[in-house]
Order: C-alpha cells, then structure tokens, then sequence
C-alpha cells in the first residue's frame, strides 16, 4: 500500500530544508523567515559589534604558548636584564647611608633590602608569581603527553602553588609569623632567634616538590642546570639568615643574602620558562629525535622476537646458564643461523645431510651481533608484512 504524495509538493519541501541547512552551515545565527510573516529564503545578516565590527581580528590574537620565547638567546638576553636589576638594588642599598642625612628616619624605605615594602621585595614578588604563571603554563601543555600513565604532570600544579606561596611570603612575611608561633608553641626556638622553624618547614616542602620536579625535567638540561643552581642560592640565602657564615658583617651579610634570595628567584623563573619552551617545542614535534640507549634498543629487541614466536607458536625460553661457544656449530662448517640462537632447539638440524659419525648439531645461544640483530629485525617485518597481505587475499 502507497501512501499518497505530491510530487510539486515534495520538492518544494526538499528546496527549502536544503535552503535552510545551507544557511546554518554558511553562516552562524543566520536563519530563514518562514510561517512567522518572512519570507522562506531571506536571511538576516550576522550581528556585529558597534565598536569592532564582526570581530576578526580576534581569531589572529596570540595564545598564551605564543609568549614563551623559542630562542635561547631571548632567554639569555632576559637573565641578563634580571641580573642587571639586581646588581642596581645592590648598588642602591650600599649607596643608602649616602643618602640617610636628606631623610627625616635615617633610611630610604624603596632601597633597604631588610625591610618591607621595599623594591627587592616587589622584584621578588613578581618574580615568584611569574614563575607561578608559567609552571601552570607547562601544566596545561604536559598534562597530554601520551606516555604519562601515573599522571606525573601534577606536580606542576604543586609547584605553581609552592611559587605563589613563596610570592605571598615575599611581600607578607608569613614566615616570620611560622617562626613566633613555633616558638611560643614549643617554648624554644632552636638555634638563634628560631628561623630554623621556617628552615625545616620550607626546606621539607620544597625539597620535595623540586625533586619530582627535577626528575620531571631531566630531558631538558637547561631548565635543569636552572633548577640545580636556584637549589644553590636558596642555600646561600638559608645560611646566611642563619649567620653560619658572615657573621655579624651588618650590611654585608644582608646584601649577600638578598642578592642569592634574588638571583634564585631569577633562576627559578628561567628554570621555568626554558621547561616551557620545552614542552611547547616536544608538543609541536620541534625536538630533535632522541637516540635509544642500548637498553632500550635490547628491549626493543626482545619485543619484536617476543612478538615474532607469538605469531608462530613457538615458545622462546630464557637462558639457563647454558656457556655461550661463538663461532659455528660444534663439529659443523654450518655458521649459527639468528633463530636458532634466539629460539633454540625449535629448528633441529635435518639428520639426513649429517654424517651418522658427527653427533647431533645443539644451538649455540651467544649474543647477536649488530648486523644479524639488523637483519633479524628485516626479517621479523617482511614476515608479518607476507601474512598481512595473505589475510588480506583471503
């Protein structure tokens, strides 16, 4: 049984839904005038902005990868720049008894390192908080690296919040307060005036976020070496305010001090931004091709005879402490062929060519050399290529 249809009425139908869907796909928010007084077919123009048109340019705005510099030299221009800004906070200290008779408390405020409010203390700050920036910047590319099965790229986030929170410190000085209230808790204050609280504390949390971080960041040398030395002034620094080494030098010890807080937070933000540069160049396939270590070359190896036996239902058995002859076999001319180093008794000698007088030839199991590893492996492929095409035929 057909059901009736009009032919005029059905392709009218089918020219306005095409008409319709053409105009959704051509333009977003355009649409057709149909039983609510428009005419079918008539569209309304995109809707654009009074102040910047339809917005194009916004599609050309750079992305937050974008700002991560891509040549070394830019790195080493901005450590420079960091560097010079220090040694002027330095210079601008030692120059301020100069300048303490012009002021009415003895004391420029902007040039002390020690105090607060000051601008060693803002350089720090922003220095740490960019850092923090940047590690969540590596943290949004890491975190899809496809071989990452244990989820190692979190520690990222741990250590943008350890930035942040030294950052807050700078400007803050949470741990003075840390130091009071171990103090006032334990009734001690170990060694001095009981920075050593604040020591153990920081030196607990950041040792252990830098070291996953560290080893996170060993394919890249650079940020590594930048790691390795920030570790180095945060040392400086530590012992200083702990007076193990110059003592009671006033100005001296304060400037050394400030100047490895500084220098290590400046390091910790090149650390950061070479990792960056690292991860963004792995991400685009900009690296050039690591070369496999022997190790990883022999287990790569032993995957492909692994997978070889597998596909012939051959059993391939470890090695039983069985001493390795080289050369060919006993009491054979015949030279050991690589499966049956490999795989052992699986390809017996044919008993017909061997006189009754030479006993059976046995495997010979010796390490393969680098060119029968090499022809092994053109073996191994041209095997499962032919069986490719087989099944295919069939």
């Amino acid at each position: 049984m057909q059901f009736r249809r009009s032919g005029q009425r059905d392709d009218r139908r089918r020219r306005v839904l095409n008409d319709t869907l053409s105009g959704m796909a051509a333009t977003a928010g355009c649409w057709t005038r149909g039983r609510s007084g428009l005419t079918s077919g008539e569209r309304l123009p995109p809707r654009k902005s009074e102040n910047y048109g339809d917005a194009a340019f916004m599609d050309e705005q750079p992305r937050l990868t974008d700002l991560v510099p891509t040549r070394l030299t830019t790195f080493a221009l901005l450590l420079l720049a960091g560097l010079a800004v220090v040694a002027g906070l330095e210079i601008l200290y030692a120059w301020m008894p100069r300048l303490a008779p012009m002021t009415t408390d003895g004391r420029v405020a902007a040039f002390d390192l020690d105090g607060e409010g000051s601008l060693a203390v803002w350089f720090s700050s922003m220095t740490l908080a960019a850092a923090g920036l940047v590690a969540i910047l590596v943290f949004t590319v890491r975190r899809y690296k496809t071989d990452d099965y244990q989820g190692y790229y979190r520690v990222w986030l741990w250590a943008a919040m350890c930035w942040f929170l030294l950052s807050l410190d700078e400007t803050a000085s949470l741990h003075e307060g840390f130091k009071e209230m171990m103090a006032c808790v334990t009734g001690t204050r170990l060694l001095g005036d009981g920075s050593i609280w604040w020591v153990m504390a920081y030196g607990f949390l950041l040792g252990a976020v830098g070291t996953r971080l560290v080893f996170d960041m060993r394919h890249c040398w650079p940020s590594t070496a930048a790691m390795i030395a920030v570790a180095a002034c945060y040392a400086v620094a530590v012992v200083t305010q702990l007076g193990w080494i110059l003592p009671e030098t006033g100005a001296k010890g304060v400037m050394l001090e400030e100047g490895a807080e500084m220098v290590g937070n400046l390091m910790l933000l090149l650390a950061m931004g070479l990792h960056a540069r690292h991860v963004i160049l792995d991400a685009r396939g900009l690296l050039p091709v690591r070369a496999k270590r022997p190790k990883e070359e022999s287990q790569d190896e032993a995957a492909a005879v692994k997978a070889w036996a597998r596909d012939r239902g051959v059993t391939v058995h470890p090695p039983h402490g069985v001493p390795r002859p080289t050369g060919t076999l006993a009491g054979t001319s015949r030279p050991t062929t690589m499966a049956s180093a490999l795989v052992g008794a699986t390809e017996p000698a044919p008993a017909a060519s061997a006189p009754a007088s030479q006993p059976a030839a046995t495997p010979v199991r010796r390490k393969l050399t680098k060119a029968e590893r090499k022809a092994l492996r053109k073996r191994l492929l041209g095997e499962r290529l032919e069986r490719e095409r087989d099944q295919r035929r069939r």
